[in-house]
């Protein structure tokens, strides 16, 4: 059995400016963003037995990753499979926050060259979950799309199907596993703290 605990980056300063972006090295957390991310890994102790720490090699994502492998005391694994969706021409587009863009590429009043699609996302979830169904409990410090993705394929729902998934900063989603990525289990999604009644059903 293998625990995947899934966590978006902590705020950005892409996500204060409401800025789209796949940039490597740009859009730090904000402070308010390094909290998070410390808050974040106090509650990630409470998992026994954590063996490795993968991560995005995104800025937000990396650094919400290192703050959590300090007090952890592992050192975070760059993964490209936990990459931000590649966004394309919308790469740092200044969008209003209510997600309509997405909304007008799916009703194809809107088309962007270079966006990647739904199913690749999950396709590169997919093969990491199944890389890392050998191990006891790991971390993953990915996006909100990404994860969003791979969560719609365990529930069988296309991406407007899966619109209502919320996924905040800084927030733990787990999946327990058995020996294929179809047989993983949500355990939590979106939480912004383990509570008990989390924890026992670890």
């Amino acid at each position: 059995m293998t625990l995947i605990v899934f966590i978006r980056h902590a705020q950005a300063v892409s996500n204060v400016n409401k800025i789209l972006s796949d940039d490597q090295n740009q859009y730090p957390l904000t402070d308010e963003g390094r909290s998070q991310a410390k808050n974040v890994a106090k509650e990630l102790k409470k998992i026994p037995k954590i063996t490795k720490l993968y991560s995005s090699p995104i800025l937000r994502a990396y650094q919400t990753a290192t703050i959590i492998g300090e007090e952890l005391g592992i050192v975070p694994i760059i993964d490209e499979r936990l990459r931000e969706r590649g966004l394309g021409e919308l790469n740092n587009y200044r969008i209003d926050g209510s997600g309509e863009w997405r909304l007008k590429i799916i009703r194809r009043e809107l088309t962007v060259k270079g966006l990647e699609s739904w199913d690749s996302m999950i396709r590169r979830m997919y093969d990491f979950v199944k890389s890392v169904l050998l191990e006891e409990s790991i971390i993953a410090v990915s996006h909100y799309d990404p994860i969003r993705a791979f969560i719609s394929y365990l529930l069988e729902l296309d991406e407007i199907s899966a619109w209502g998934i919320s996924l905040p900063n800084a927030s733990i989603t787990i999946l327990k596993c058995k020996d294929t990525p179809e047989s993983c289990k949500i355990i939590t999604l979106g939480s912004p703290i383990l509570t008990n009644e989390i924890l026992s059903r670890l």
